[in-house]
Protein backbone atom coordinates (compact mmCIF):
# COMPACT_ATOMS: atom_id res chain seq x y z
CA UNK A 1 0.00 0.00 0.00
CA UNK A 2 1.24 3.31 -0.92
CA UNK A 3 0.46 6.90 -1.95
CA UNK A 4 1.25 7.79 -5.48
CA UNK A 5 3.56 10.99 -5.50
CA UNK A 6 5.09 12.21 -8.69
CA UNK A 7 4.61 14.99 -11.71
CA UNK A 8 1.20 13.05 -12.18
CA UNK A 9 -0.44 13.07 -9.33
CA UNK A 10 1.27 15.31 -6.44
CA UNK A 11 0.54 14.62 -2.61
CA UNK A 12 -1.83 16.50 -1.10
CA UNK A 13 -0.54 18.37 2.35
CA UNK A 14 -3.17 18.90 4.99
CA UNK A 15 -1.96 21.61 7.76
CA UNK A 16 -4.01 22.64 10.53
CA UNK A 17 -5.16 26.26 11.07
CA UNK A 18 -3.33 28.37 13.98
CA UNK A 19 -6.09 29.30 16.32
CA UNK A 20 -6.12 30.57 20.09
CA UNK A 21 -6.71 27.86 22.41
CA UNK A 22 -7.53 28.45 26.29
CA UNK A 23 -3.78 29.44 27.79
CA UNK A 24 -4.48 26.96 30.67
CA UNK A 25 -3.52 23.94 28.39
CA UNK A 26 -0.81 21.70 29.79
CA UNK A 27 -0.02 20.07 26.57
CA UNK A 28 3.38 18.31 28.17
CA UNK A 29 1.15 16.76 30.73
CA UNK A 30 -1.83 15.88 28.46
CA UNK A 31 -1.05 15.63 25.09
CA UNK A 32 -0.37 11.59 25.13
CA UNK A 33 -4.02 11.29 26.55
CA UNK A 34 -5.09 13.33 24.20
CA UNK A 35 -3.08 11.75 21.14
CA UNK A 36 -4.17 8.16 23.01
CA UNK A 37 -8.03 9.22 22.91
CA UNK A 38 -8.12 11.01 19.39
CA UNK A 39 -6.24 7.81 17.66
CA UNK A 40 -8.99 6.04 19.41
CA UNK A 41 -12.15 8.09 18.10
CA UNK A 42 -10.62 7.59 14.34
CA UNK A 43 -10.61 3.93 15.07
CA UNK A 44 -14.05 4.18 15.74
CA UNK A 45 -14.83 6.71 12.60
CA UNK A 46 -13.32 3.87 10.78
CA UNK A 47 -15.67 1.49 11.74
CA UNK A 48 -18.15 3.78 8.82
CA UNK A 49 -16.14 3.78 5.87
CA UNK A 50 -18.32 3.68 2.94
CA UNK A 51 -21.29 4.46 4.47
CA UNK A 52 -21.18 8.03 5.33
CA UNK A 53 -20.57 9.49 1.87
CA UNK A 54 -20.72 12.36 0.83
CA UNK A 55 -20.02 13.24 4.53
CA UNK A 56 -17.38 12.43 6.81
CA UNK A 57 -16.66 9.71 8.79
CA UNK A 58 -16.90 10.82 12.51
CA UNK A 59 -15.85 9.33 16.19
CA UNK A 60 -16.41 10.37 19.86
CA UNK A 61 -14.66 9.57 22.88
CA UNK A 62 -15.65 10.99 26.27
CA UNK A 63 -13.08 10.56 29.24
CA UNK A 64 -14.04 11.32 32.82
CA UNK A 65 -12.17 14.22 34.65
CA UNK A 66 -11.75 11.34 37.46
CA UNK A 67 -10.33 8.49 37.79
CA UNK A 68 -7.32 8.52 35.43
CA UNK A 69 -9.55 9.52 32.33
CA UNK A 70 -11.61 6.89 31.81
CA UNK A 71 -13.40 6.64 29.05
CA UNK A 72 -17.22 6.62 30.01
CA UNK A 73 -18.46 6.97 26.37
CA UNK A 74 -18.34 6.40 22.64
CA UNK A 75 -20.05 6.57 19.52
CA UNK A 76 -19.36 6.81 15.79
CA UNK A 77 -21.92 8.16 12.93
CA UNK A 78 -23.03 4.69 11.45
CA UNK A 79 -23.91 6.16 8.25
CA UNK A 80 -25.60 9.70 7.02
CA UNK A 81 -28.49 10.81 8.13
CA UNK A 82 -27.96 7.95 11.42
CA UNK A 83 -27.24 9.48 15.31
CA UNK A 84 -23.78 11.61 15.25
CA UNK A 85 -21.02 10.56 17.10
CA UNK A 86 -21.39 12.92 19.61
CA UNK A 87 -24.62 12.67 20.37
CA UNK A 88 -23.92 8.72 21.60
CA UNK A 89 -21.08 8.94 23.44
CA UNK A 90 -22.74 11.76 24.86
CA UNK A 91 -26.01 9.34 25.43
CA UNK A 92 -23.50 6.22 26.35
CA UNK A 93 -21.81 8.54 29.43
CA UNK A 94 -24.90 10.03 30.70
CA UNK A 95 -23.98 11.65 34.01
CA UNK A 96 -20.49 11.28 33.80
CA UNK A 97 -20.48 14.21 30.62
CA UNK A 98 -20.08 16.60 33.41
CA UNK A 99 -16.95 18.24 33.50
CA UNK A 100 -15.60 15.44 31.46
CA UNK A 101 -13.48 15.88 27.88
CA UNK A 102 -14.55 14.84 24.65
CA UNK A 103 -12.09 13.93 21.98
CA UNK A 104 -13.30 13.91 17.99
CA UNK A 105 -11.31 12.81 15.06
CA UNK A 106 -13.09 15.73 13.41
CA UNK A 107 -14.28 19.25 14.26
CA UNK A 108 -18.50 18.65 13.38
CA UNK A 109 -20.32 19.95 10.74
CA UNK A 110 -23.01 19.57 8.57
CA UNK A 111 -23.66 20.90 5.26
CA UNK A 112 -27.49 20.91 6.52
CA UNK A 113 -27.04 23.23 9.59
CA UNK A 114 -27.93 20.27 11.80
CA UNK A 115 -25.69 21.48 15.18
CA UNK A 116 -27.14 18.68 17.18
CA UNK A 117 -23.13 17.41 17.61
CA UNK A 118 -22.69 20.39 19.22
CA UNK A 119 -25.91 21.34 21.50
CA UNK A 120 -25.19 17.54 22.76
CA UNK A 121 -21.74 18.51 24.27
CA UNK A 122 -22.86 21.80 25.40
CA UNK A 123 -25.86 20.41 26.87
CA UNK A 124 -24.14 17.10 28.74
CA UNK A 125 -22.09 19.88 30.57
CA UNK A 126 -18.74 18.46 28.83
CA UNK A 127 -16.02 20.66 30.06
CA UNK A 128 -13.40 20.64 27.54
CA UNK A 129 -12.93 19.19 23.58
CA UNK A 130 -9.95 18.15 22.17
CA UNK A 131 -10.53 18.05 18.38
CA UNK A 132 -8.29 15.95 15.70
CA UNK A 133 -8.38 18.23 12.79
CA UNK A 134 -10.11 21.11 11.98
CA UNK A 135 -13.44 20.08 9.30
CA UNK A 136 -11.87 20.60 5.63
CA UNK A 137 -14.65 21.99 3.97
CA UNK A 138 -13.99 25.77 3.97
CA UNK A 139 -18.05 27.05 4.82
CA UNK A 140 -17.67 25.02 7.75
CA UNK A 141 -14.41 24.75 9.24
CA UNK A 142 -14.79 26.36 12.80
CA UNK A 143 -17.80 26.71 12.92
CA UNK A 144 -18.36 24.64 15.89
CA UNK A 145 -14.82 24.93 17.76
CA UNK A 146 -16.41 28.70 17.72
CA UNK A 147 -19.53 28.05 18.55
CA UNK A 148 -18.81 25.55 21.86
CA UNK A 149 -16.10 28.10 22.91
CA UNK A 150 -18.63 31.03 22.90
CA UNK A 151 -20.76 28.73 25.39
CA UNK A 152 -17.30 28.14 27.54
CA UNK A 153 -15.79 25.12 26.41
CA UNK A 154 -12.52 24.66 26.11
CA UNK A 155 -11.51 23.60 22.82
CA UNK A 156 -8.05 22.47 21.81
CA UNK A 157 -6.99 21.16 18.64
CA UNK A 158 -4.42 19.27 18.08
CA UNK A 159 -0.99 19.92 17.66
CA UNK A 160 -1.56 23.40 17.41
CA UNK A 161 0.31 24.55 20.24
CA UNK A 162 2.86 21.58 20.23
CA UNK A 163 4.06 18.85 18.24
CA UNK A 164 5.71 15.50 19.27
CA UNK A 165 6.06 12.64 17.56
CA UNK A 166 2.66 10.90 19.79
CA UNK A 167 0.71 14.05 18.50
CA UNK A 168 1.52 13.82 14.56
CA UNK A 169 0.90 10.48 14.65
CA UNK A 170 -2.12 10.70 16.21
CA UNK A 171 -3.41 13.51 13.71
CA UNK A 172 -1.82 11.61 10.96
CA UNK A 173 -4.74 9.00 12.09
CA UNK A 174 -7.51 11.38 11.77
CA UNK A 175 -5.74 12.08 8.02
CA UNK A 176 -6.20 8.80 6.81
CA UNK A 177 -9.99 7.84 8.06
CA UNK A 178 -11.14 10.90 6.24
CA UNK A 179 -8.43 10.59 3.48
CA UNK A 180 -11.89 10.57 0.31
CA UNK A 181 -13.00 13.68 1.81
CA UNK A 182 -9.54 15.85 2.52
CA UNK A 183 -8.63 14.60 -1.29
CA UNK A 184 -12.37 15.39 -2.89
CA UNK A 185 -12.06 18.78 -1.32
CA UNK A 186 -8.32 20.03 -1.82
CA UNK A 187 -8.89 18.59 -5.66
CA UNK A 188 -12.19 17.91 -6.96
CA UNK A 189 -11.98 14.40 -7.80
CA UNK A 190 -13.10 11.50 -5.08
CA UNK A 191 -10.39 9.97 -3.79
CA UNK A 192 -9.27 7.21 -5.85
CA UNK A 193 -7.77 3.56 -5.29
CA UNK A 194 -6.08 1.18 -7.56
CA UNK A 195 -5.78 -2.36 -6.26
CA UNK A 196 -4.02 -5.02 -8.78
CA UNK A 197 -2.73 -8.52 -7.88
CA UNK A 198 0.50 -9.50 -9.46
CA UNK A 199 2.96 -12.38 -9.44
CA UNK A 200 6.37 -12.01 -8.33
CA UNK A 201 7.49 -11.42 -11.92
CA UNK A 202 4.85 -8.59 -12.44
CA UNK A 203 2.13 -10.26 -14.39
CA UNK A 204 -1.10 -9.75 -13.75
CA UNK A 205 -2.53 -12.95 -16.14
CA UNK A 206 -0.38 -15.22 -18.25
CA UNK A 207 0.58 -14.87 -21.78
CA UNK A 208 -3.47 -16.69 -22.36
CA UNK A 209 -5.06 -13.93 -20.45
CA UNK A 210 -5.82 -16.25 -17.91
CA UNK A 211 -5.67 -14.66 -14.19
CA UNK A 212 -7.68 -16.58 -12.16
CA UNK A 213 -6.51 -16.62 -9.08
CA UNK A 214 -3.37 -15.06 -8.43
CA UNK A 215 -3.91 -14.09 -4.86
CA UNK A 216 -4.98 -16.12 -2.37
CA UNK A 217 -8.28 -16.31 -0.57
CA UNK A 218 -7.27 -14.08 1.99
CA UNK A 219 -6.57 -11.51 -0.29
CA UNK A 220 -9.59 -11.85 -2.19
CA UNK A 221 -11.02 -11.31 1.07
CA UNK A 222 -9.43 -7.50 1.74
CA UNK A 223 -10.62 -6.89 -1.58
CA UNK A 224 -14.32 -7.85 -0.75
CA UNK A 225 -13.55 -4.95 2.50
CA UNK A 226 -12.02 -2.60 0.19
CA UNK A 227 -15.26 -2.64 -2.01
CA UNK A 228 -17.03 -2.02 1.05
CA UNK A 229 -15.63 0.78 2.01
CA UNK A 230 -15.57 2.61 -1.30
CA UNK A 231 -18.24 4.28 -3.15
CA UNK A 232 -17.56 3.08 -7.25
CA UNK A 233 -15.80 -0.02 -8.29
CA UNK A 234 -14.02 0.96 -11.84
CA UNK A 235 -13.16 -1.66 -14.52
CA UNK A 236 -12.09 -1.52 -18.30
CA UNK A 237 -13.85 -3.50 -21.12
CA UNK A 238 -11.50 -6.05 -21.55
CA UNK A 239 -12.34 -7.13 -17.49
CA UNK A 240 -15.48 -7.89 -18.64
CA UNK A 241 -14.71 -9.36 -21.44
CA UNK A 242 -11.92 -11.95 -20.15
CA UNK A 243 -13.16 -12.03 -16.56
CA UNK A 244 -17.06 -11.35 -16.70
CA UNK A 245 -16.73 -9.84 -12.72
CA UNK A 246 -19.61 -9.59 -10.45
CA UNK A 247 -17.65 -6.79 -8.31
CA UNK A 248 -19.73 -7.28 -5.37
CA UNK A 249 -18.64 -7.09 -2.00
CA UNK A 250 -19.63 -10.68 -0.62
CA UNK A 251 -19.47 -10.21 3.12
CA UNK A 252 -22.79 -9.83 3.89
CA UNK A 253 -22.63 -5.82 4.57
CA UNK A 254 -25.63 -3.26 3.57
CA UNK A 255 -23.53 -1.17 1.35
CA UNK A 256 -23.27 -2.13 -2.67
CA UNK A 257 -20.79 0.14 -4.47
CA UNK A 258 -21.88 0.93 -7.77
CA UNK A 259 -20.24 -0.76 -10.68
CA UNK A 260 -18.40 1.43 -13.55
CA UNK A 261 -17.32 -0.03 -16.86
CA UNK A 262 -15.31 2.50 -19.02
CA UNK A 263 -15.27 1.85 -22.16
CA UNK A 264 -14.51 3.69 -25.61
CA UNK A 265 -15.96 1.65 -28.24
CA UNK A 266 -19.02 -0.58 -26.27
CA UNK A 267 -17.30 -3.73 -27.45
CA UNK A 268 -18.77 -5.29 -24.74
CA UNK A 269 -21.01 -8.53 -24.30
CA UNK A 270 -24.71 -8.83 -24.79
CA UNK A 271 -24.69 -10.76 -21.27
CA UNK A 272 -22.45 -10.51 -18.62
CA UNK A 273 -23.10 -10.24 -14.65
CA UNK A 274 -22.83 -6.48 -14.93
CA UNK A 275 -25.82 -5.74 -16.29
CA UNK A 276 -27.49 -7.76 -13.62
CA UNK A 277 -28.88 -4.44 -11.65
CA UNK A 278 -31.41 -6.48 -9.30
CA UNK A 279 -29.18 -6.06 -6.27
CA UNK A 280 -26.43 -3.12 -7.47
CA UNK A 281 -26.30 -0.73 -10.19
CA UNK A 282 -23.90 0.00 -12.83
CA UNK A 283 -22.54 2.63 -14.98
CA UNK A 284 -21.46 2.36 -18.29
CA UNK A 285 -19.36 5.34 -19.46
CA UNK A 286 -18.47 5.66 -22.74
CA UNK A 287 -17.64 7.73 -25.74
CA UNK A 288 -20.57 9.50 -27.42
CA UNK A 289 -21.87 7.71 -30.47
CA UNK A 290 -20.71 4.48 -29.57
CA UNK A 291 -22.98 1.79 -30.25
CA UNK A 292 -26.53 3.34 -30.23
CA UNK A 293 -28.21 -0.50 -30.45
CA UNK A 294 -25.90 -1.82 -27.47
CA UNK A 295 -26.54 1.19 -25.53
CA UNK A 296 -30.44 0.64 -26.19
CA UNK A 297 -29.55 -2.59 -24.87
CA UNK A 298 -27.84 -1.64 -21.64
CA UNK A 299 -30.90 1.00 -21.33
CA UNK A 300 -33.98 -2.15 -21.11
CA UNK A 301 -31.25 -4.01 -18.49
CA UNK A 302 -31.47 -1.28 -16.28
CA UNK A 303 -27.88 -0.13 -16.67
CA UNK A 304 -27.05 3.62 -16.85
CA UNK A 305 -25.14 4.51 -19.87
CA UNK A 306 -23.26 8.37 -19.67
CA UNK A 307 -21.70 9.30 -22.99
CA UNK A 308 -18.23 12.07 -22.99
CA UNK A 309 -17.40 13.77 -25.74
CA UNK A 310 -13.65 11.95 -25.36
CA UNK A 311 -13.60 9.42 -22.73
CA UNK A 312 -10.96 10.41 -20.27
CA UNK A 313 -10.63 9.41 -16.86
CA UNK A 314 -10.13 13.04 -15.08
CA UNK A 315 -13.58 13.73 -17.20
CA UNK A 316 -15.33 10.64 -15.78
CA UNK A 317 -13.96 11.47 -11.87
CA UNK A 318 -15.38 14.98 -12.51
CA UNK A 319 -18.95 13.30 -12.96
CA UNK A 320 -18.81 11.28 -10.34
CA UNK A 321 -17.59 14.20 -8.06
CA UNK A 322 -20.48 15.81 -9.19
CA UNK A 323 -22.33 13.34 -8.04
CA UNK A 324 -21.42 13.48 -4.63
CA UNK A 325 -19.16 10.16 -4.50
CA UNK A 326 -15.78 10.23 -1.90
CA UNK A 327 -14.15 7.03 -2.78
CA UNK A 328 -13.65 5.16 -6.01
CA UNK A 329 -12.04 1.66 -6.30
CA UNK A 330 -10.22 0.46 -9.70
CA UNK A 331 -9.82 -2.39 -10.27
CA UNK A 332 -8.73 -2.35 -14.09
CA UNK A 333 -6.11 -3.92 -16.46
CA UNK A 334 -3.02 -2.20 -17.30
CA UNK A 335 -4.35 0.12 -20.11
CA UNK A 336 -6.82 1.74 -18.01
CA UNK A 337 -4.89 1.87 -15.04
CA UNK A 338 -2.15 3.72 -17.09
CA UNK A 339 -4.25 5.93 -18.37
CA UNK A 340 -5.88 6.83 -14.73
CA UNK A 341 -1.82 7.27 -13.61
CA UNK A 342 -1.65 9.42 -16.36
CA UNK A 343 -4.60 11.55 -15.78
CA UNK A 344 -3.14 12.36 -12.76
CA UNK A 345 -6.24 10.63 -10.57
CA UNK A 346 -4.46 7.70 -8.83
CA UNK A 347 -4.21 8.64 -5.25
CA UNK A 348 -3.52 5.56 -3.56
CA UNK A 349 -1.83 1.74 -4.88
CA UNK A 350 -2.40 -1.60 -3.02
CA UNK A 351 -0.65 -4.44 -4.67
CA UNK A 352 -0.66 -7.88 -4.17
CA UNK A 353 2.19 -9.36 -4.98
CA UNK A 354 1.90 -13.46 -4.70
CA UNK A 355 4.92 -15.40 -4.19
CA UNK A 356 4.69 -16.86 -8.24
CA UNK A 357 6.36 -16.98 -11.06
CA UNK A 358 4.58 -17.08 -14.35
CA UNK A 359 6.77 -15.85 -17.14
CA UNK A 360 5.87 -14.49 -20.80
CA UNK A 361 6.67 -12.05 -22.61
CA UNK A 362 3.57 -10.72 -23.83
CA UNK A 363 2.06 -11.80 -20.07
CA UNK A 364 -0.01 -8.50 -19.64
CA UNK A 365 1.68 -6.41 -16.50
CA UNK A 366 -0.24 -3.97 -13.90
CA UNK A 367 -0.11 -0.45 -15.53
CA UNK A 368 0.26 -0.62 -19.53
CA UNK A 369 2.79 2.30 -21.35
CA UNK A 370 3.45 5.66 -19.84
CA UNK A 371 5.74 6.86 -22.16
CA UNK A 372 8.64 6.93 -20.05
CA UNK A 373 11.70 6.24 -20.92
CA UNK A 374 14.48 7.04 -17.92
CA UNK A 375 14.06 5.69 -14.72
CA UNK A 376 15.01 9.22 -13.36
CA UNK A 377 10.86 9.87 -15.01
CA UNK A 378 9.82 6.58 -12.25
CA UNK A 379 6.56 7.94 -10.51
CA UNK A 380 7.84 7.41 -6.57
CA UNK A 381 5.58 6.01 -3.82
CA UNK A 382 5.58 7.68 -0.56
CA UNK A 383 3.92 6.35 3.00
CA UNK A 384 5.03 2.47 1.83
CA UNK A 385 3.90 -0.21 4.45
CA UNK A 386 4.04 -3.96 3.82
CA UNK A 387 1.69 -6.80 5.10
CA UNK A 388 1.97 -10.30 4.63
CA UNK A 389 -1.19 -11.40 4.54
Amino acid sequence: MAHLLGGLAAPFLCKSISASSSSNYNYTSASSFDSLYIKRAAELADKSAGFTAPHPNFGCVIAAPNGGGTVVGEGYLYAEGTIPAEVQAVEAAGEQCRGATAYLNMEPGDCHCDNSAVYALIKAEISRVVVGIRHPLQHLRGNAIHALRSEGLQVDVLGEDAQNKTIEDAIKSCLLVNAPLLYRAACQVPFSVLKYAMTLDGKIAASSGHASWISSKKSRTRVFEMRGRSDAVIVGGNTVRKDNPRLTVRHGGDHLPRRIVLSQTLDLPEEAHLWNVSEVPTIVATQRGARRSFQRLLASKGVEVVEFDILDPRDVMGYLYDRGYLSVLWECGGTLAASAISSGVIHKVHAFVAPKIIGGKNAPSPVGELGMVEMTQALELIDVCYEQV
